[in-house]
């Protein structure tokens, strides 16, 4: 296993239980779970770290998590929202390069962090896990990726796969992106939406 510290497995381990308790109603998602979690205990993956390019930073949407994590510890995923709470003052919040061209108020009402991949808390070529945050009532723009994604709902939005309406889902939700397929998802009302992300990136 990687020598990682204390509250970073603690993360790892509340994520992979918010998934498996949701197991039975997204098997297709299981063998990418597998796959995950497994590599998490070895350090078969891990890449060269790289000193950081910047400090542990928050960016002014952020002061939308603490009512995305009242929510997560009020739900069905109490560990993994305060597991969260926990390792988010090492995270060097983003916006997405390309948001600068998407119309609207995207580009200053959402952030993302990485936790383990490039640019993460741990260096890996395997796994990338990170979070993403939208402010309430902003839309995330639809786009997609080669690889297989597994979303964990921490505080509730709507979301949407190869253009289909906007499904709405809760605390504790999964959401399952295939490889390649569009998606999308909103913030509604007054509540910000916070989900941890996770993709297999490994052969």
């Amino acid at each position: 296993m990687p020598d990682r510290t204390k509250i970073l497995q603690r993360f790892i381990d509340a994520t992979e239980a918010g998934i498996r308790a949701r197991a039975a109603d997204f098997p297709d998602a299981m063998a990418m779970t597998d796959r995950i979690f497994t590599a998490l205990k070895s350090g078969d993956g891990a890449a060269p770290a790289t000193p950081p390019t910047r400090l542990p930073a928050r960016l002014p949407v952020c002061d939308h998590l603490e009512a995305a994590l009242d929510h997560a510890r009020g739900g069905p995923v109490p560990e993994l929202g305060a597991a969260f709470a926990a390792i988010e003052p090492a995270f060097v919040w983003f916006r997405r390069p390309e948001a600068a061209q998407v119309a609207g108020d995207f580009y200053e009402n959402h952030a993302n962090a990485v936790i383990i991949g490039d640019g993460g808390l741990e260096a890996r070529r395997d796994v990338r896990i990170g979070v993403s945050l939208v402010a309430p009532d902003i839309h995330y723009p639809r786009h997609h990726h080669p690889p297989e994604e597994l979303y964990v709902v921490l505080s509730s939005g709507k979301w949407m796969q190869n253009d289909n309406p906007l499904v709405p889902k809760q605390s504790g939700d999964l959401v399952h992106n295939p490889p390649n397929v569009w998606h999308a998802m909103q913030a509604t009302g007054t509540a910000p939406l916070l989900a941890v992300w996770c993709l297999w990136t490994g052969t």
